[in-house]
């Protein structure tokens, strides 16, 4: 049943992706045969069609830096002539080339915003490849599945499937926390939904921490994107490191706290979330880390404290509410976890019947 699951949220998937495909351009016909055969296909040709399909909007970012030398990246169809990729990858080159298969292409005029580390590339010559729907990545859940395409180590368009581990909050959106690994080449590459719709940029990883996968939200240049302003000619661009890459006291806190729980530094988690409650008092995530950290430090009592925190912070919260049933589960609160599970059950079906697995056997 499982299995039967996933290869039918695969087909959804690649049947979404192939209509798509199927309404722009020249890619038609590519896109209504991928529907066909893919009813049909091995689980490795699936993966192989899955990358066809998106392989028209997806290209690769060849930055010609002005030192000499230059960078690999991903970028990704938005608007006609108009791609998203990261800063991090362009913001030293004197020339952006966007490739596919043998034939370049030359960015003539790009808008960044470095902080946010994200670029939009304006390409003469490429008006006609297909774009991307977008979603967005605060309407993401929990578990949801994703895929991440791009250029990793440089070589040619890989997909990754995956799920949303988390969503954390910053400038007016979620930074997306995915399982979908992806290395170099592929920053500035795309994480669709299962309806392939665009929901983040591929951006930054934790080094040696696997599930540690983010993506920017794409709402933040969703704005932007037919605003014919702020656009310069392709050169060195002078600014600040993008905000996952300042000083250690300067990084967003979900970027800390991810930081001290990859390394398991529990009790200086503690200490973080005490000033990440004082300094944004609304926000229900230093509470789902500091029950984190409370679990893992064997103070479960403390931790459902935390996580009912955070839940009354944001009754929408499942991370949180999940976290909290898993916590009266270790309490043997069956009671209680029970009652979490109906909550559960309103906001998030997949969440509530993962709290359930974990109660009914020990509540017999």
């Amino acid at each position: 049943m499982a299995f039967r699951n996933s290869m039918n949220a695969v087909r959804r998937f690649l049947e979404a992706i192939a209509r798509l495909v199927a309404g722009h351009g020249p890619h038609g016909s590519l896109g209504l045969a991928l529907v066909a055969c893919s009813l049909s296909a091995t689980a490795t040709e699936l993966d192989r069609i899955r990358t066809m399909a998106l392989a028209g909007s997806v290209l690769k970012v060849e930055a010609i830096k002005a030192s000499g030398g230059y960078s690999l990246g991903t970028a990704v169809s938005v608007a006609p002539g108009k791609f998203v990729t990261n800063c991090h990858v362009t913001r030293d080159a004197e020339i952006v080339m966007l490739v596919r298969g043998g034939a370049r292409w030359r960015a003539a005029f790009e808008r960044a915003d470095l902080y946010l580390d994200l670029c939009l590339l304006q390409v003469p010559g490429l008006e006609g490849v297909p774009t991307v729907p977008l979603t967005r990545a605060r309407d993401l859940q929990l578990e949801q599945e994703v895929a991440a395409a791009g250029y990793s180590g440089g070589a040619g368009l890989q997909m990754h499937a995956g799920t949303v581990s988390a969503l954390h909050d910053l400038n007016g959106s979620k930074v997306i926390q995915t399982s979908t690994a992806f290395t170099s080449g592929a920053s500035g590459g795309a994480l669709f939904d299962a309806e392939g719709k665009l929901a983040g940029i591929l951006t930054f990883r934790l080094r040696g921490a696997d599930g540690y996968y983010f993506a920017a939200p794409v709402e933040w240049i969703a704005d932007r994107i037919d605003d014919p302003e702020g656009y310069v000619a392709v050169a060195p661009l002078n600014g600040p490191p993008p905000f996952w890459a300042q000083p250690v006291a300067s990084l967003p806190f979900f970027m800390q706290a991810a930081s001290l729980e990859v390394d398991g530094r529990w009790i200086d988690l503690l200490t973080l979330t005490d000033r990440w409650t004082r300094d944004d008092q609304g926000n229900p995530e230093p509470w789902l880390f500091r029950g984190n950290s409370y679990v893992m430090l064997d103070r479960v009592e403390r931790a459902v404290d935390a996580y009912r925190n955070a839940v009354a912070l944001n009754p929408q919260y499942t991370q949180a509410w999940l976290n909290l049933g898993k916590a009266y589960v270790k309490l043997g609160a069956f009671a209680d976890a029970r009652d979490v599970t109906r909550v559960l059950r309103g906001l998030d079906a997949k969440l509530a019947d993962q709290l359930a697995v974990s109660v009914r056997p020990l509540s017999r």
